[in-house]
């Protein structure tokens, strides 16, 4: 496992430093672009009317907590993408994982999410982009760089898991999340 706080660090600080903005007009025209690209993408997805949040249904396998306390796995996964007035450039969104889920670089407390994808963050990526490497994340946990220190040590233990039929410690309590989180 790293050492040291995890690379996705940099995300938490670049909400405090000024980011670009494009004007208004094409900041717009990008919302829209985004918008027909995940129409045109077949991603099962939902929008709000000025096309600056979307809740989408992330397909894969992953961990969750029933509300019994038994754990078992999930194919479907929400998470919502908000985009700020700074987005396309980098701390330019939100990403929060809503449904409940036991996974190395998901913390389960609030939904946090770290990955490569955001850290490296560039304005041509798009949001189809960052859904598709949501997925990846889904199917290739990275537990050398965690946000649940518990969840890496159990995927660095099992790393067949999420196609074998291990399941996490039973007593993890995973609740939905209530903290969104600023790239």
């Amino acid at each position: 496992m790293a050492t040291g706080p995890p690379a996705c660090l940099n995300l938490f600080l670049a909400h405090y430093i000024r980011m670009p903005f494009l004007p208004e007009s094409i900041w717009r025209r990008r919302l829209a672009s985004e918008k027909a690209e995940l129409d045109a993408s077949g991603e099962s997805f939902s929008a709000n009317s000025d096309l600056t949040q979307y809740d989408f249904t992330v397909r894969g396998a992953g961990f969750f907590l029933n509300s019994d306390g038994s754990v078992g796995k999930a194919g479907s996964h929400r998470v919502r993408v908000s985009l700020k007035r700074e987005y396309p450039y980098a701390g330019g969104m939100d990403v929060v994982w809503l449904t409940p889920i036991f996974h190395p670089n998901i913390r389960s407390e609030d939904g946090k999410v770290c990955i490569h994808l955001l850290n490296a963050w560039a304005e041509g990526q798009t949001v189809a982009s960052l859904v598709a490497g949501l997925r990846q994340l889904l199917a290739n946990p990275n537990p050398q760089d965690p946000l649940n220190k518990e969840a890496a040590k159990f995927f660095i233990e099992h790393p067949d898991a999420l196609s074998a039929s291990a399941l996490p410690p039973s007593q993890n309590k995973l609740t939905r999340p209530k903290i969104v989180f600023s790239s």
